[in-house]
């Protein structure tokens, strides 16, 4: 399956790379977003959209994980351009709405959804991949004039992530000005998850599910009971770590009934909240209802809010 945005052209306006597409950019907020020319012996064997004319992620089953994961990351995905432009029509809804918030995105691959956020003016932007996805996700943050401590990078790989996990809590996220008595007991502010198209088969599910519910503060308990209707009784010191958890927003491609409720049921065994966000705005009740250009609504793409109660 092809891409459906592969037109968009997301090199620098000045770039005289063979790479550019001369098609139309991609802009956030009246801004464009750019990304570092691919190597040339990436693009040899590839279409212009990064693909060898089909969604090279359905053949994932034949590839090592970690060369694939690797190699998913250098490539846009629909996923991303649809979440980046949700993230922008809520706060054409809601003027200021990114205006403090904190986000982490998962899997950021390109980075197109987290430099969306930054292009909104979320104060805190983290984007994290796998360590070979760093360098590129870097020179993109350069590429489009953000910097730190607005814009951080660093690596997460879900599957060995507690040391990642530390290095965000207490060096990314932390307030400097906090006093350390404080610290012990107040989680870093962080308000959204986001994450796009990061589940395409099925041995992913269970580390992206329990990043999510680490960033979430869900506890190893919780996480064991196996099921949401096993009330969950904290300590005072963890009622205080827990409160705040913040939103996923989660851009996900339906390929498989299976990875799909492999992934819905262990969110559901978290005891967390989701719901389908309706993006042709005939929902004006639901907050998070909105209207998008159809250009950038997909049959099979959906945005899913999921959040703890």
């Amino acid at each position: 399956m092809r891409p459906k945005f592969s037109s968009f052209d997301f090199s620098s306006p000045s770039s005289s790379s063979p790479t550019s597409q001369g098609g139309e950019p991609f802009e956030i907020n009246g801004r464009r977003i750019v990304l570092p020319p691919k190597e040339a012996d990436e693009d040899s064997t590839k279409d212009v959209d990064g693909t060898k004319g089909r969604d090279s992620r359905d053949t994932v089953e034949a590839s090592a994980p970690l060369s694939h994961t690797a190699s998913t990351a250098k490539s846009v995905w629909d996923c991303s351009i649809v979440l980046g432009k949700y993230l922008e029509t809520l706060a054409n809804k809601t003027p200021g709405f990114w205006t403090d918030k904190r986000v982490l995105e998962l899997g950021a691959g390109q980075g197109i959804v987290s430099l969306s956020a930054a292009a909104l003016g979320a104060e805190r932007v983290i984007m994290t991949d796998i360590d070979s996805a760093v360098p590129a996700l870097q020179r993109g943050v350069c590429l489009n004039r953000f910097q730190a401590p607005q814009v951080e990078v660093t690596a997460l790989d879900w599957t060995n992530r507690s040391h990642a996990l530390q290095h965000i809590w207490n060096d990314l996220l932390s307030d400097p000005s906090t006093p350390s008595s404080t610290a012990a007991t107040t989680r870093p502010q962080l308000d959204y998850i986001l994450a796009s198209d990061v589940i395409w088969v099925d041995y992913l599910v269970s580390a992206l599910v329990e990043t999510i519910a680490d960033l979430m503060y869900i506890s190893k308990e919780r996480r064991d009971s196996g099921t949401h209707h096993q009330p969950h009784h904290s300590s005072q010191n963890e009622q205080t770590t827990m409160s705040r958890a913040p939103v996923l927003l989660l851009a996900y491609q339906f390929r498989s009934t299976r990875s799909d409720q492999l992934l819905f049921d262990s969110l559901d065994q978290l005891g967390l909240q989701r719901k389908k966000i309706r993006l042709d705005g005939e929902n004006f009740d639901d907050p998070d209802s909105v209207y998008m250009d159809s250009k950038f609504r997909k049959p099979n793409i959906a945005i899913w809010k999921v959040w703890k109660e």
